[in-house]
């Protein structure tokens, strides 16, 4: 097959094409091959000719083509160069190298011819290959950097973290100092104040008696002796409170609930508190509810009890009526004292259960500022709550709730 005289052009283009240019028959047999197409397969002129155009195909691969070459002569159609097939060919010395491959169909002499137009892609291949190694390498840095990145950010964090831990210990150790600054100068005003009165009294009838007793005055006697018993009793009322809070703050304090019937516990308590004041009003005691028993820790309830009437008794006028009510729930036991009292000012009232606290018009009244401290936590070991109400000058309501049944 030759090109006439009328095809010069395409000639010089086959001849000098810089694509390689193979023409073959519908059974693949190579009929001819452009000079760029022997250069890039390493064969010599018209060596092609003639062979099978799956010698240009790898080993691997032959099997393969064989079938697609079949596929494509039923439905053969042009396949243009942008979109043509990235394959692998073979040279005459067995290596491989990408390609990138067009097709197209013509017939001569009543027969298909298939064009196929061969691009060496190797070195797009490799500039491929190393544009991705690069985009690797660059992703690399990139998570290496952001890697960094984020463990400075933790160590940061970490940093900010410490120094905050720092900033809330030391701001917390200041408060506790402060605090505890604060509670010794309570501590000293409270005992300096409390501890004076009836030490002055012990000595001052102390004094008194040995002078009635010359005399032989018994009455006399007998009053400063009641006097220096009632100050020993002060005394060791102060004392005792201070030992229950130490017990209370160290743990040594443990509940030990036992039946009774709450409304005779009341009543033989109210009365007990009634004869030993010396108070012309009198505490009025009503119970409502049902009247059985609760299991309580019966001395805590008592302390309780005690603290909160004897105040109510210490911060009213003589005169003065306090009301006590118990009631009782199935699941619940409630206690309630009320007095018209001195009250306590709006603004002092979130102090009233701190250690030493005492209201700016009750200081002139005998009191530790411990009491209230005391009955709270007598009421968190029986899982209990203690809430008031109060007004200046109008007096103080007091309630307590329990649980009926306490097992610990």
């Amino acid at each position: 097959m030759t090109f006439s005289d009328d095809n010069k052009a395409y000639h010089a283009l086959f001849q000098h094409s810089s694509l390689g240019i193979i023409i073959s028959d519908e059974e693949g047999f190579i009929n001819k091959v452009n000079p760029f197409a022997n250069r890039l397969f390493g064969y010599e002129e018209n060596e092609l000719v003639g062979q099978k155009i799956e010698i240009l195909i790898p080993q691997s691969i032959k099997g393969k083509h064989v079938s697609y070459r079949a596929s494509y002569n039923k439905q053969p159609s042009p396949r243009p160069m942008g979109v043509g097939m990235d394959l692998r060919a073979a040279r005459k010395d067995g290596t491989e190298f990408p390609v990138e491959i067009s097709l197209a169909v013509y017939e001569a002499d009543g027969k298909k011819q298939i064009l196929s137009f061969i691009s060496d892609i190797t070195v797009r291949k490799k500039a491929e290959e190393a544009l991705k190694q690069l985009n690797i390498e660059l992703e690399a840095k990139v998570q290496e950097r952001t890697n960094e990145l984020s463990q400075a950010i933790l160590e940061l964090q970490h940093i900010n973290a410490s120094l905050s831990q720092a900033e809330e210990d030391a701001r917390q150790a200041y408060e506790k100092e402060r605090e505890l600054s604060e509670l010794k100068s309570r501590f000293v005003s409270m005992a300096s104040h409390e501890f004076r009165t009836p030490l002055s009294g012990i000595l001052t009838s102390a004094s008194l008696i040995g002078r009635y007793y010359a005399l032989a005055d018994k009455e006399k006697r007998d009053k400063h002796i009641n006097i220096i018993k009632a100050s020993v009793q002060s005394l060791t009322n102060i004392l005792n409170e201070f030992l229950s809070l130490d017990k209370l703050e160290q743990g040594r304090v443990e509940c030990h609930p036992s039946h009774f019937v709450l409304v005779d516990f009341a009543e033989e308590l109210v009365g007990e508190l009634q004869s030993l004041s010396h108070r012309e009003g009198p505490i009025f005691y009503e119970h409502r509810g049902e009247r059985g028993s609760v299991k309580l820790d019966k001395e805590m309830l008592r302390n309780v009890l005690i603290n909160l009437l004897s105040n109510a008794m210490k911060y009213s006028s003589t005169d003065k009526p306090i009301y006590v009510t118990t009631e009782l729930r199935e699941m619940a036991v409630t206690l309630t004292i009320k007095d018209e009292g001195i009250g306590i000012p709006q603004e002092e009232q979130k102090h009233l259960f701190e250690r030493f606290f005492r209201a700016p018009n009750a200081l002139t009244i005998q009191g530790t500022g411990l009491g209230l401290n005391i009955v709270k936590r007598y009421l968190d070991l029986m899982n209990g709550s203690i809430h008031f109400a109060s007004r200046e000058n109008v007096g103080t309501t007091f309630t307590v709730m329990l649980p009926r049944e306490l097992n610990v």
